[in-house]
C-alpha cells in the first residue's frame, strides 16, 4: 500500500497480472505510468514504468528503503534505495498465473551500453504456449 511504510503492511494481491498492475499503481510513495496492454509472445499483459515519488525521503522509510513488491508478507524482495531508481515492468497473464519481468535503471553512473544491452534482453523475452 505504502512503499515507504511497508513493515507489517505487506499484503497478498492475488495471482493475476491485473491485480499486480492495480496494486503497483495504487501504491503511495511511488508513481506508475498508465499500463499499456501488450502481447508477450502468445500471452496478453501490461507494460508500465514505475518510479519513486519525488517528494519521498527514502531515509525516513521503513528499513531505509522503498519496498516495491515482495514474494513474502514479512520481508521486502524488491526495493529502491535512491530517488533515481525506476523500472519498466511487463506483467503477463499466463492462464491465471502472472509472470513479472522488469528492467531497472538505478542511476546515471551506469554505462549506457549496459543499459542498452539489458533493455535488449528485456525486449527479447517472450512466453510461448506449446499448442
Amino acid at each position: 500500500m505504502d512503499a515507504c511504510n511497508w513493515m507489517g503492511a505487506l499484503a497478498d494481491v492475488g495471482p493475476s497480472a491485473e491485480a499486480f498492475v492495480d496494486a503497483m499503481a495504487a501504491q503511495s510513495s511511488t508513481a506508475s505510468t498508465p499500463p499499456a496492454k501488450i502481447m508477450v509472445g502468445d500471452y496478453s499483459g501490461f507494460e508500465f514504468d514505475h518510479s519513486v515519488d519525488g517528494s519521498v525521503d527514502i531515509n525516513a522509510c521503513d528499513g531505509g528503503k522503498l519496498c516495491i513488491h515482495s514474494g513474502s508478507r514479512y520481508t521486502c524482495s524488491r526495493w529502491y534505495l535512491t530517488q533515481n531508481e525506476h523500472e519498466t515492468y511487463r506483467v503477463v497473464d499466463l492462464k491465471g498465473q502472472r509472470a513479472v519481468v522488469a528492467v531497472a535503471h538505478i542511476d546515471e553512473s551506469i554505462n549506457p551500453e549496459l543499459i542498452r544491452e539489458a533493455r535488449a534482453v528485456f525486449d527479447s523475452i517472450v512466453f510461448a504456449s506449446y499448442k
